[in-house]
């Protein structure tokens, strides 16, 4: 198994043809450390990116010799990803969660750890009650969502996350990862036009309400036993003109 590169090492190993490979599982044991990070801190950047890193178990192979995760971050600017939801959602988070680690990773390298956009990432509430690492995922950025909610308690929470996050991205203070399929992804029969859910879009143009554009960029995830990929797609510019909405490749 390749791990990903420590900090130390050559920051240009990505041009090299190279795909890393972590982990498609994480590690259950968790430390406290992190209790005591101030999540604006350029510490918390490596914190998130050493952790995950620590955590690699099983080969995840990622396309980072495409030079996307540079462009990403070179960028200046926040960025929305969208990612396909598998029979397999444990491992789409945990593959998520590595993704950034690796973003984050090129942050630091760029010496922008400091005021990069920290990452929110929307998973399923009761995914995240079960997992023995909950409170840590939430530090790490994972917002819990009520994906069947029918009480209006529920209903409140979802919409004031959801305001969060359009406020964030508005602002350029986070990227925002969701998976627009969210639990219809558990359908197999279900042709796609029908899973993907127009939330996505409602948080699009929520956000070209204040910001002159923003980029949505789509990750692909894909399992076979204890392997695991991402293949990092091209970067998608959603802009508002005289009323109409419009996107370039």
């Amino acid at each position: 198994m390749i791990s990903p590169i420590s900090i130390s090492e050559n920051r240009n190993n990505h041009k090299r043809g190279q795909s890393f490979k972590a982990s498609a599982s994480f590690a259950k044991k968790s430390i406290n450390s992190y209790k005591n990070i101030d999540v604006n801190s350029a510490d918390f950047i490596r914190y998130v990116y050493k952790r995950v890193r620590n955590m690699c178990e099983n080969p995840f192979e990622i396309n980072v010799e495409s030079g996307r995760l540079m462009e990403i971050v070179n960028s200046n600017e926040p960025h929305i990803f969208i990612m396909n939801h598998t029979m397999h959602q444990p491992k789409d988070l945990n593959g998520t969660m590595f993704f950034n680690s690796l973003l984050y990773r090129e942050y630091i390298y760029q010496n922008k750890a400091e005021t990069c956009p920290r990452s929110k990432v929307f998973a399923s509430g009761g995914f995240l009650k079960r997992s023995d690492m909950s409170d840590e995922m939430e530090f790490m950025g994972v917002v819990p969502i009520n994906a069947n909610a029918k009480n209006q308690s529920a209903k409140t929470k979802n919409k004031e996350a959801i305001q969060n996050i359009v406020n964030e991205l508005s602002n350029g203070k986070i990227n925002f990862f969701i998976y627009p399929e969210g639990t219809m992804a558990l359908i197999p029969f279900l042709p796609l036009r029908y899973k993907f859910q127009p939330g996505v879009s409602a948080i699009i143009k929520r956000v070209l309400e204040k910001r002159d554009s923003i980029n949505v960029v789509p990750l692909a995830f894909a399992h076979y036993k204890k392997d695991s990929a991402i293949h990092i797609g091209e970067t998608i510019k959603f802009f508002q003109k005289d009323g109409k909405y419009y996107c370039k490749y």
